[in-house]
């Protein structure tokens, strides 16, 4: 009797025990996942419609170690996309090194541009050949709001000057969101305008800029050469794929400067005499619609001679007025007879105007005739001398 009891409590302890051990592999399933950590550092994110994002994914675990592991997408909200990357090429399996927390790919994923505000879940899936296996969740947060606005600041948008000069503008770009962004540069400046975008001396046409960082941007405007007076604006833009920043820049246009240099008659040449000064009368017109200031007259002749101006310096030349000036040219003692170059030069505000002259040094008529008495001299004194000792 004793002895059946002691069997039937036995029993009854290893139905509790077996019943126990059942409930405890219910309670904590042991999974094959248990072989390795498959994470990535920032499973919870936010971002915005239309942002593209990389994601690199690590395998923790010496159960991984010399493994081939695939790698799938288990669940994906409607409208996003995304692939498993390593180096330059999409992958679906990698090799696990299993040293410390190993790198085996990244996550491309691509928030569709009409996502709404929420949060949306990725699924991403890693088996090893060994059989473990691992789920890593990815949380995303979608929202409207920035991190901050970014902005396109310019350090002195007002400059002006006359035609022809280059107004170079200092700029700033700040990224204030939370994604690396492209700007692409462009500009609406009018017909026969350049509009130049440089970087660390480097003309560029688009420029990356990290999150939360900023670049110097110097913007270089060049008008026309002859481009009416007044005031122009001119819109230049950054552009991204998710920001558009603009900025003004303004140039006021004083007028145009050009002078021209020529002679009274418009000839460009004359005759001289070595030691002799002769004269020419300069035209020096302000064909420019702003007046000249402060222009001086210059000259470059052979060696030796001397090149004089009654007036060798004009305070103000209002535009389209002309003025005329004489200049007096000596050539040098050692000249010889025969075309000679001489150039007179004016300049102001940045401007210069040439006239080349075209200089015959004559022989003086005085010495020609004197030579010619003397010819005329030898040559009748020989005619005596043959005509006398010739008949002998």
């Amino acid at each position: 009797m004793k002895k059946k009891v002691l069997s039937k409590y036995y029993y009854s302890v290893v139905a509790v025990l077996a019943a126990l051990l059942c409930l405890c592999l219910w309670s904590f399933p042991v999974r094959a996942a248990e072989g390795f950590r498959f994470y990535t550092d920032n499973p919870g994110i936010h971002v915005t419609a239309g942002d593209s994002l990389s994601f690199d994914l690590h395998l923790e675990g010496g159960n991984a170690a010399g493994t081939d592991v695939a790698l799938s997408v288990v669940s994906m909200p409607d409208g996003f996309s995304g692939f498993f990357k390593s180096g330059s090429y999409e992958v679906s399996k990698v090799h696990a090194s299993g040293d410390g927390a190993d790198t085996i790919a990244t996550f491309q994923a691509t928030v569709p541009s009409e996502a709404t505000d929420g949060v949306y879940e990725i699924v991403l899936h890693a088996a090893s050949d060994t059989g473990y296996e691992e789920n890593l969740t990815i949380e995303l947060t979608v929202s409207g709001l920035e991190a901050g606005e970014s902005n396109f600041y310019v350090e002195y948008p007002d400059q002006e000057g006359v035609s022809g000069t280059s107004f170079s503008y200092s700029t700033t770009i700040a990224n204030n969101t939370l994604n690396t962004q492209n700007y692409n540069f462009s500009s609406n400046a009018p017909s026969g305008w350049t509009v130049a975008f440089s970087s660390g001396g480097t003309q560029v046409s688009s420029l990356e800029i990290e999150s939360g960082s900023s670049a110097s941007v110097t913007i270089t405007v060049t008008p026309p050469e002859k481009v009416d007076a007044g005031d122009y604006q001119i819109e230049c833009a950054a552009s991204s794929a998710r920001e558009q920043l603009s900025t003004a820049l303004n140039v006021k246009i004083l007028g145009t400067y050009e002078m021209e240099l020529s002679t009274v008659d418009g000839k460009l040449s004359f005759d001289a005499y070595a030691e002799k000064e002769s004269t020419v009368t300069l035209k020096l017109t302000n064909s420019g619609n702003i007046a000249l200031e402060n222009i001086s007259l210059t000259s470059s002749a052979p060696s030796g001679w001397e090149v004089s101006f009654d007036t060798s310096v004009i305070d103000s030349l209002e535009a389209g007025a002309s003025k005329e000036v004489i200049a007096h040219v000596t050539p040098g003692k050692e000249a010889l007879t025969g075309d000679y170059v001489t150039i007179v030069s004016a300049s102001g505000n940045s401007q210069s105007a040439t006239a080349q002259f075209r200089v015959t040094v004559k022989t003086q008529t005085g010495w020609g005739i004197f030579a010619v008495i003397i010819i005329i001299l030898v040559a009748g004194g020989l005619y005596a001398v043959m005509k006398k000792y010739g008949r002998r």
